[in-house]
């Protein structure tokens, strides 16, 4: 499996899931809503969270230096 297939993979299960949740009538287990649940247990966990989010943002943009970039400090990928 290559990046282009990871990423398709990733990409329908979140659809997957998203339209199980709405056919189903639970639109409580939707991710946005457990994100706001996590957000919304504790002030440091809300930030966690947000920071993990624009985190991934800028790294999947492209758009920060690799100095800054976490998933390169923590050598989780090469650019």
């Amino acid at each position: 499996m290559d990046g282009g297939h990871a990423w398709a993979v990733l990409v329908g299960g979140v659809l997957w899931w998203e339209r199980r949740c709405a056919v189903r009538g639970e639109p409580e287990k939707l991710l946005s809503r457990a994100m706001d649940r996590g957000r919304e247990k504790h002030l440091v966990l809300r930030w966690v969270l947000n920071g993990v989010v624009i985190a991934t943002a800028l790294h999947l943009l492209r758009w920060i230096s690799p100095r800054w970039d976490v998933y390169q400090l923590a050598r989780w990928t090469a650019r």
